[in-house]
């Protein structure tokens, strides 16, 4: 069960950090989020690494090099992806990462799980479903659903990344991977800032709002290190599935920080999200 208790953790920082991101979008917009989340990896996990594992790390082969630097760019998508729309909405159909990853993982690791856990994990990606699910009023106004593409592309793209993060795990452990993302990530951030012209403004680093964003990255990198961690411990396909509980930790952070609504039907979403977190911790 280590692992599911450093994945209930990981997903209680990602619901509290992506709330404090959302609220300050406006003032730093996802480009400048990449590069301070990159630079203070450097400060949360590379630092901490080197304390409690001294020499226990190692240089990875360059395939394995390849593979972090590929994942680091995937990950560069998901700040752009939860910057539109409401976070309660867009950061829930993100959550659906999950379905990726699983696909990945039996296709290329032949990863099986009881049938009770595939149901648990149904139940968690239904209930993600079911809160994203915007309202009519919204669906009459075709220009307010803009996010839906940048949910599914953050989907896809954090899936995608989490297996190929898998891979290197398995490969050469969980510090040596965050030790060279950290690194390739840093210089991924030089190429996201030739590509996003737009929103190259330095932004002003006294204000308010800065420290939301800055509070918010840190407790998502804790987040990170501690899905990583549990990568070591249980199968992908159970780390996964419990990992996208975040959304609803989220919506209740956002109802009380982003002053955001709650329907019925969302309820339910997140109380199916919850009974499916509940048989696969449970039930493995």
């Amino acid at each position: 069960m280590t692992w599911f208790f450093f994945t209930l953790a990981a997903a209680l920082c990602w619901g509290f950090a992506q709330v404090q991101i959302k609220k300050g979008f406006d003032h730093l917009p996802p480009l400048w989020n990449n590069i301070f989340n990159n630079g203070l990896s450097l400060l949360v996990w590379v630092f901490p690494i080197l304390f409690i594992s001294g020499s226990a790390f190692r240089v990875p082969p360059w395939e394995v090099l390849l593979i972090i630097f590929c994942a680091s760019a995937l990950y560069h998508i998901f700040f752009y992806a939860i910057s539109r729309g409401q976070i309660s909405l867009t950061g829930t159909v993100v959550a659906g990462y999950p379905l990726i990853t699983i696909a990945l993982s039996h296709l290329f690791l032949a990863e099986l799980l009881r049938p009770l856990q595939y149901f648990g994990i149904a139940c968690i990606l239904a209930g993600s479903v079911v809160v994203a699910f915007p309202e009519k009023a919204v669906l009459r106004n075709p220009g307010d659903l803009s996010w839906i593409p940048w949910g599914f592309a953050g989907a896809v793209t954090i899936g995608a990344g989490d297996f190929l993060s898998k891979l290197s795990i398995d490969a050469v452990g969980p510090f040596s991977h965050m030790m060279f993302l950290a690194f390739i990530s840093n210089g991924v951030s030089l190429f996201n800032y030739t590509l996003d012209r737009k929103n190259r403004y330095v932004p002003d680093i006294f204000h308010q709002k800065l420290f939301n964003s800055i509070g918010g990255l840190i407790l998502n990198l804790v987040g990170v290190f501690l899905f990583y961690m549990a990568f070591q411990y249980g199968k992908l396909s159970l780390v996964i599935g419990v990992s996208s509980i975040y959304p609803a930790f989220m919506v209740i952070f956002a109802l009380k920080i982003l002053k955001e609504t709650l329907t019925s039907k969302q309820i339910a979403g997140i109380a199916s999200t919850i009974t499916g977190l509940l048989i696969v911790g449970f039930g493995s």
